[in-house]
């Protein structure tokens, strides 16, 4: 199933992406629902069923579980039987970011070379390339958050010489943390720190496949219940996943980019600033612009010159440098 914005890039488009938004706001979308069970205002809803559905049942029973006077509009259409991940997967390109070639599986030295061409740059060999495997963990790189935190580390890498530590909070495929020990391949360790369980062992394996030093993990914090951290330590031991160690819980690192969303980075504020020495360099990404004033206020009390340093496609990277005290 897919659920998209019905009002995408038009003037009625109204993002949420699971964030806090104003109370008056709130009301006016979603009405006496809770703030997050709406993504958009109108979504366009698309599923897959195979033939042994009855669609007319499927279609009242979604008539009677949200109470509508009427059956939804829809339509049927015959889907071809393809492997669809594959299918979709091999239309992505190989993706240059600032001083980085992201490729895939699937892509030959040819596919590498006419997309650095097509960004018009060096040859192929004056970058760093990133192999990164299809999966829950993935992403192009092509999105203006990634790119903004890839530029944020080359730039701090060519102009600290002293970043031996890097920290990627919020890690996914764990391309941040890469990234950085690609550029100083010899001197510096990454650790990356994530909650989705698949997601941690697609990015060790991504680690393995290119020859960096970055090692993924479960922070030490769980669930705010009993039962949730129950239910996670109960994937955990399936998924083989391990915990932070103690001794990398504390200000130890000497930069750390996180790319997630604007809420969760306001409250893992502390908890960053925690894991950081002083002097230490920020980068924050997945903020939209008018959300970064909030990320900026969130972090003053733990870093100097905190600031929205640059914008792109309506996204925005925060900067700061952790105090001393």
């Amino acid at each position: 199933m897919a659920i998209t914005d019905h009002d995408a890039n038009t003037e009625n488009e109204i993002p949420l992406y699971m964030e806090p938004v104003d109370s008056e706001l709130a009301a006016i979308i979603c009405g006496d629902a809770a703030v997050g069970k709406n993504v958009w205002l109108r979504c366009d809803v698309n599923a897959h069923f195979t033939d042994s559905f009855d669609i007319l049942d499927v279609v009242d029973n979604i008539r009677t579980a949200f109470d509508l006077g009427v059956s939804p509009r829809f339509e049927v259409d015959d889907v071809p039987d393809l492997d669809w991940v594959l299918h979709v997967q091999s239309s992505w390109k190989p993706c240059v970011i600032g001083g980085f070639i992201l490729r895939f599986p699937w892509h030959t030295d040819e596919d590498v070379k006419i997309s650095v061409e097509k960004f018009g740059a060096a040859p192929v060999s004056d970058f760093q390339e990133l192999l990164l495997e299809g999966g829950i963990a993935f992403g192009t790189g092509e999105h203006p958050t990634t790119q903004l935190c890839l530029e944020w580390i080359t730039t701090l890498l060519k102009e600290d010489e002293n970043v031996e530590t890097f920290l990627d909070y919020g890690a996914g495929s764990g391309v941040l943390g890469m990234a950085a020990c690609k550029l100083k391949s010899d001197s510096l360790q990454a650790v990356g720190i994530e909650i989705d369980l698949d997601a941690i062992n697609i990015a060790n394996e991504n680690a393995v496949k290119n020859g960096v030093q970055m090692k993924n993990y479960m922070p030490r914090q769980l669930g705010s219940d009993d039962e949730s951290a129950s239910l996670i330590m109960k994937a955990m031991q399936r998924a083989k996943v391990e915990f932070l160690p103690e001794e990398m819980d504390g200000p130890r690192f000497d930069a750390c980019a996180a790319n997630i969303l604007a809420g969760p980075l306001c409250s893992l504020a502390e908890t960053i600033a925690n894991m950081l020495r002083p002097g230490a360099r920020l980068g924050l990404s997945g903020i939209l612009e008018w959300q970064g004033e909030d990320v900026v206020e969130a972090y003053i009390e733990y870093f100097d010159d905190v600031k929205v340093e640059k914008e792109k496609g309506g996204w925005v990277l925060v900067t700061g440098i952790r105090k001393s005290s």
